[in-house]
């Protein structure tokens, strides 16, 4: 498994993520388009969908222009070699996939979008290209972030933070934001992944559950495992008699059966040139 400080070596806020099963990383604090309000909030709130979406597209081209990391490239090392049997994420950035491994995606990623009403779902660029086709101003402000005025009118109030959230004057984007409904039924449309309280998608869960009960040995990688979808599949590797270690700075919810500890970020944990 890769839990969230395998990402606490690239340049955006933290995050969570799951790891890496061998065989013989709330939403937190989290960038623009992975911090989510509740489902039923989309539903009911259209001020918080609205709220969501204007900070999710106005951060897109920023989001999507970080970097894998250390940590992710050393897993990817790993992985590659043929000694990874599963990788586990729960983070829905796709990082672990631009550092060239292929994870299992627990909680979903937000470079997909689907319908609340009929699960239909849309890549992300094609609804960033729906959002600015009903707001051809927005485009022009987000570009205004990096070369114009931020936080002034022609940029819709829009200010970068430095740990790379947009903080959006609510005046603009309760009155002049457009948000794009599905093209099949016309339902709410909200980021493709797990919202908290939500549960994991039954042939995910039972994917990474079985992994979970057959492997030799199972790697947290900067994980506390705090959320229950983590660590009961830590728990029941344990159980069925795997090796367990644990890469992760601060305390978890496995110390106490976990033998093999290293308290440490996962970019700055000792590895050789091949990713071990």
């Amino acid at each position: 498994m890769a839990q969230k400080s395998a990402d606490d070596n690239y340049r955006l806020p933290e995050r969570q993520e799951v790891g890496a099963l061998f065989r013989s990383p709330e939403f937190h604090r989290c960038q623009p388009s992975v911090q989510i309000c509740q489902p039923e909030e989309f539903v009911r709130s259209a001020r918080a969908c609205k709220r969501y979406w204007a900070r999710s597209y106005a951060g897109w081209r920023r989001f999507t222009a970080a970097q894998p990391g250390p940590a992710h490239r050393a897993l990817s090392s790993v992985d590659k070699v043929g000694r990874v049997n599963l990788m586990i994420t729960q983070n829905v950035d796709r990082m672990h996939q631009r550092a060239g491994s292929n994870p299992l995606e627990l909680h979903g990623t937000v470079y997909s979008v689907a319908c609340l009403e009929c699960g239909n779902s849309i890549g992300r660029d094609l609804f960033q290209d729906q959002v600015k086709a009903l707001n051809p101003k927005w485009a022009s402000a987000t570009e205004s972030l990096d070369s114009g005025d931020p936080g002034s009118d022609k940029s819709f109030g829009m200010q970068q933070r430095p740990d790379g959230d947009i903080e959006i004057d609510e005046k603009y984007w309760e009155e002049d934001f457009n948000i794009p409904n599905c093209e099949k039924c016309n339902g709410f449309l909200k980021p493709d992944v797990v919202f908290f309280g939500d549960n994991v998608p039954k042939e995910r869960a039972d994917r990474a559950m079985n992994a979970a009960k057959e492997c030799d040995a199972f790697l947290v990688v900067g994980s506390s495992l705090m959320t229950m979808s983590a660590f009961r599949l830590v728990r029941t590797a344990h159980e069925m008699g795997a090796a367990i270690a644990i890469v992760n700075i601060g305390e978890t919810r496995a110390d106490s059966f976990v033998p093999l500890k290293i308290n440490a970020r996962c970019g700055e944990a000792p590895h050789s040139n091949d990713g071990t």
